[in-house]
């Protein structure tokens, strides 16, 4: 049996500003400054540079981390690579974007990283530690990294916010059951037993109400 995954998207806002810089129009041996923000000019009488003053230049609005955000969203399916960039980007403007970092989790796992995708994981969770989705993908990345343990008691976080988390529930039924047979522990495989039960009635209602 496989560990199973998902992926989620949300938004957040946060602007990036640029100021516009003047221009010189001409080279000159004297130069005449007047006020704030102005745009050259030559005074042809004296063959100074003067500066006149010019309309004051506003602040222009960059790209979100929202617009980044939906950007990695809609390239997930065409051109992964793009959608890891556009990830990253947003979470220049907002570090704090969890369903950023869950999704760019999922690609670098997806590319063969899970230690890359844990710390991504981790970052969610702090901050947003009751997203059932956040521990549920990080049960699956340390998992792959051998770390077993780690990864029942991240599925067993994931079904303490979500009980109806159906694929927590099958990963951790796997997991208990590897575990219980190894210690010869008949009790955890009865939380095997119980978990792949749960799962198995939760995948029957959801295929009922299609």
């Amino acid at each position: 049996m496989e560990a199973k995954g998902r992926a989620l998207r949300v938004t957040h806002n946060t602007d990036i500003l640029h100021r516009s810089e003047p221009r010189l129009s001409e080279a000159s041996d004297s130069v005449t400054y007047v006020g704030d923000l102005l745009t050259f000019a030559i005074n042809p009488a004296s063959r100074v540079l003067a500066l006149r003053p010019g309309p004051r230049r506003g602040l222009l609005r960059g790209t979100s981390a929202t617009s980044w955000y939906d950007t990695g969203c809609s390239l997930e399916g065409t051109d992964p690579v793009r959608a890891i960039a556009a990830y990253e980007r947003a979470l220049v403007g907002c570090p704090g974007h969890a369903d950023a970092h869950n999704n760019l989790g999922r690609l670098r796992h997806a590319a063969g990283a899970p230690a890359v995708a844990e710390g991504h994981y981790r970052l969610a969770i702090c901050a947003d530690p009751n997203v059932a989705l956040y521990w549920f993908n990080l049960g699956v990345a340390v998992e792959d990294q051998g770390r077993c343990a780690e990864g029942i008691a991240a599925y067993e976080r994931a079904i303490e916010i979500d009980g109806n988390a159906a694929d927590a529930h099958f990963n951790l039924a796997r997991l208990l059951e590897l575990a219980g047979r190894r210690a010869g522990d008949d009790m955890m495989l009865q939380r095997a037993v119980r978990h792949l039960l749960r799962y198995r009635n939760l995948t029957k209602r959801n295929a009922g109400a299609r």
